[in-house]
């Protein structure tokens, strides 16, 4: 692999997928050929869905969000009146699962236990340790969602009304066209999308978690936030998405919390489908894998001052400076913030992760309070290669606040 300066940022953002490739990284990167990931060559229906109706439609996928959230907490967190030990990792992870089954699949197959230990363990087996289990989970996933699709597909021509054309795999279906649209393609589209989405979205909502943990000075401040949001929008149920785009506060301690803790030190990857010879003479060949250093970019002391500190409001100060409101958010790209990338070929679902992530976490920290178990600190993150995941084992300890000081649901 080539890591290349940051001042080639700009070029490399331009270059069409016809001479630098990212769909070719990722599949090399989920090692594709070994693991039945190699879908996303075959055409880019995944992506066209993300950009085309998942993103444009957030704000009317919002209360079905809220309300999965809502019965997921039921579901797997503890009643807990006084201290009882989580572990985050596991716990969130259950949550990021529902919310996003419920928004790719819709109800009722979207609390199908079947599919959530597909989506769950598939995305804890993401480091391939057992190429089989890929196969194994895609498989699964094919037996499960295929009957579906074609079950969506007769009440479709059969011109029955239906409730459930507003997820994903329904979006899927109505635009693919005839070559991607096969039911059994469509379920392992759906597989990929579950590991992607699932995996980055649940790491950072734990990682935020330990970071406010850690530094409580902040959960004052992000609390009293919320609580003007709601005073200004009413219960928490009747929060559209312009009212977490308000929680600045909060977003800026997700972006530096992920400054901290960045999913991969590199990233940015493209696969060079012909030589590129760059505006300073530099050739790059065909075949290269090359990527960008992401945390190193970022982390420069001329990109980010003094970026040892962890200041949670480092964004949120930022803009409130003239004409930079709309910048330095936790889903934008910048030239030198390239967590998400950069350009026509930035991950598409980053806008439904920010969403996702700030829905679980108001919850969490309006109803419970948190500290470390006697002795200890933050968990240590766990690295792998290029890629940090917030500690498995990791412990909280966790108890209910008092009904006067949680959320109006």
């Amino acid at each position: 692999m080539l890591v290349l300066p940051s001042k080639y940022v700009n070029e490399m953002r331009m270059l069409p997928s016809t001479i630098a490739s990212p769909t070719v990284a990722h599949a090399h990167n989920l090692m594709g050929r070994h693991t039945n990931m190699n879908i996303i060559l075959r055409n880019n229906l995944h992506f066209r869905t993300l950009q085309l109706k998942l993103t444009p439609n957030l704000s009317f996928l919002t209360a079905p969000m809220q309300e999965e959230l809502n019965y997921a907490i039921d579901k797997e967190l503890p009643n807990c009146e006084d201290w009882v030990i989580i572990k985050p990792y596991h716990s969130i992870l259950k949550l990021v699962a529902r919310i996003s089954a419920r928004i790719f699949l819709g109800l009722p197959l979207c609390r199908d236990e079947n599919w959530l230990e597909i989506s769950t363990e598939f995305t804890e087996n993401g480091e391939w340790d057992d190429f089989r289990k890929g196969h194994r989970y895609i498989r699964k996933a094919k037996k499960l969602l295929v009957p579906e699709i074609k079950r969506r597909r007769q009440a479709t021509a059969a011109g029955k009304p239906s409730t459930e054309n507003s997820n994903l795999l329904s979006w899927m279906m109505e635009i693919a066209s005839e070559a991607e649209g096969d039911a059994a393609s469509l379920a392992h589209l759906e597989v990929v999308m579950s590991l992607d989405s699932i995996h980055t979205s649940q790491m950072n909502a734990v990682h935020v978690l330990y970071d406010l943990v850690a530094r409580p000075e902040y959960i004052t401040p992000i609390r009293d936030e919320i609580r003007e949001v709601s005073k200004e929008d009413g219960a928490w149920m009747k929060w559209e998405k312009p009212s977490f785009t308000k929680l600045r506060k909060l977003d800026s301690f997700m972006r530096e919390s992920q400054r901290f803790n960045p999913p991969t030190l590199i990233s940015m990857h493209r696969v060079m489908m012909q030589d590129h010879q760059f505006a300073d003479g530099t050739v790059i060949p065909r075949n290269a894998h090359v990527s960008m250093a992401v945390n190193a970019i970022q982390n420069d002391p001329e990109v980010t001052p003094e970026p040892r500190t962890f200041d949670g409001l480092r964004y949120y100060k930022l803009r409130q400076q003239d004409c930079e409101s709309h910048l330095h958010q936790f889903s934008t790209t910048q030239e030198k913030i390239l967590n998400f990338g950069h350009g026509a070929n930035s991950c598409p679902g980053r806008f439904f992760a920010s969403l996702e992530i700030k829905i679980i976490l108001v919850r969490l920290i309006m109803d419970y309070e948190y500290k470390f178990p006697d002795g200890k600190g933050r968990p240590e993150n766990v690295r792998a290669h290029e890629f940090i995941f917030p500690n498995p084992e990791g412990e909280l300890l966790m108890r209910r606040r008092s009904t006067s000081e949680r959320l109006a649901i």
